[in-house]
């Protein structure tokens, strides 16, 4: 039978390469300064420079120069993953874990992001875990400046009850709580994690109830102006009553509280209610969009969110493994319960390891960029080289052809041009400067050239 065969043309433009910076023999720092000194708005040289800083552990330069390139571009993968990575080499795990979190929706290397999920969950535990003890040793000096009352810290409910399996709850509902005024522009929400690592240092957890000095002792220290102080009242056998009041931790005044009651498998609907009433005692008001992103339920499943709070509760008290079977148990209840997904994850990975996420180093995030566009872009700064921004799209189609046709050479260079998949390209070598840019004093040619990807139908 004779086969047809059906062409797929697809031109590329090549990533735009200074040549006179890939000469051979100059410092690559020194040319890339140049580089930028001549165009300090251009985003190529600022990142190739800053991504070159890295590689001579320079990190203080890199992660300004790559703020820089960040700024005038914030959806440069390479230059948002690399100040991740200098920020981290600095301790500063806070812009790390934002320039990471970045990445993840930016970057184009898929095993990068997978690496840094993985890093995220030890990085955000660190970084929660130092916020607190930094806290706890400068709280004079925290405390003597009140913070803004819109900025809200939500401590773990008190459950007073006797049905011990409720007792989760407590943690459960201070999660939802903080996601849903985390939906107000207006508000600052004290993160679960950053509130619970100041617990631990403060050994709150060593008591069964947290009483109000307390409390706001632990919202100075977080810098928060306003406390959710909340109780969960159980009412008979299968009734519950939520309490909550805000706390103005400046003067420890306990101001109207807000107040619902109904029965357990309306608690969903309880939340919704308290929290709107909790908007109103703080004097927000919620726009459209706020109000219908409060309105989202994150589970409707009663059983499985009993069980990610039992999985909050296990994890705040270290017990990982059982962290990670309660929270696989709210997964099976409620496939589409994505927060029980992460919390698994992380929770199976430090039963695992102990430290969730400490195997991943920068190093082996940094060697995940393998040869790919973005990699590529990160392996030629080394040697002095500017290469320009890659598109989303021409990204995705390097990426697509490189798999399809891998180049012989890793590093970046002029698009080759091929009639036929079994006509492999030779090494190319990097780009030297051309007639054209010698003459007119051009370091800008652009070379273009087309692939041809030839796919046999049966």
């Amino acid at each position: 039978m004779r086969h047809s065969r059906l062409f797929l043309a697809i031109v590329l433009v090549s990533v735009a390469v200074t040549p006179a910076t890939a000469q051979r023999g100059g410092d690559p720092i020194t040319l890339l300064e140049a580089a930028r000194s001549k165009t300090p708005q251009n985003v190529a040289a600022l990142r190739g420079l800053g991504v070159a800083y890295y590689k001579a552990q320079r990190f203080a330069d890199a992660r300004a120069v790559l703020e820089q390139a960040r700024q005038l571009d914030p959806k440069d993968g390479v230059s948002t993953l690399y100040l991740g990575l200098a920020a981290e080499r600095l301790g500063d795990l806070t812009s790390a874990r934002r320039a990471y979190e970045s990445y993840l929706t930016v970057g184009a290397t898929r095993r990068v992001k997978l690496e840094i999920r993985t890093r995220l969950v030890s990085l955000s535990r660190n970084e929660a875990i130092a916020s607190a003890k930094a806290a706890v040793a400068n709280e004079a000096t925290i405390t003597a400046t009140p913070g803004s009352v819109l900025t809200v810290a939500v401590p773990p409910l008190r459950f007073n009850g006797t049905d011990s399996t409720l007792k989760p709850l407590e943690r459960g509902m201070a999660e939802l709580l903080i996601t849903d005024l985390s939906r107000s522009a207006r508000l600052i929400v004290v993160e679960r994690d950053r509130m619970q690592a100041l617990t631990d240092e403060l050994r709150l957890s060593e008591s069964e109830r947290v009483d109000a000095a307390t409390a706001v002792r632990a919202g100075k220290l977080m810098q928060a102006g306003s406390l959710v102080n909340g109780i969960i009242q159980q009412v008979g056998a299968n009734q519950l009553a939520l309490d909550a009041s805000i706390v103005t931790v400046g003067t420890g005044v306990i101001g109207e509280p807000a107040q619902v009651t109904s029965a357990l498998d309306q608690l969903f609907d309880m939340e919704k209610r308290l929290v709107f009433q909790l908007f109103d005692r703080l004097g927000v008001t919620l726009t459209p969009a706020e109000r219908q992103l409060v309105e989202r339920r994150p589970t409707n499943n009663l059983q499985a969110f009993l069980a990610y709070s039992r999985g909050l509760q296990a994890s705040d008290d270290g017990r990982f493994e059982d962290a990670s079977r309660f929270f696989e148990s709210a997964r099976a209840l409620d496939p589409g319960f994505g927060a029980a997904t992460a919390r698994f994850q992380a929770a199976a990975a430090a039963a695992t390891s102990g430290t969730p996420g400490a195997e991943v180093s920068t190093t082996a995030i940094e060697s995940s960029l393998g040869a790919g566009t973005e990699g590529q872009i990160a392996a030629v700064a080394a040697t002095g080289v500017i290469v320009s921004p890659v598109s989303a799209l021409q990204a995705t189609v390097n990426n697509v052809t490189q798999s399809v046709n891998p180049p012989a050479v890793a590093a970046v260079a002029a698009v080759v041009t091929t009639a036929s998949p079994a006509a492999a390209p030779a090494a190319a070598p990097l780009p030297q400067r051309d007639a054209t840019s010698a003459t007119t004093g051009t370091d800008q040619p652009l070379q273009t050239g087309q692939v041809v990807i030839i796919i046999r139908r049966p």
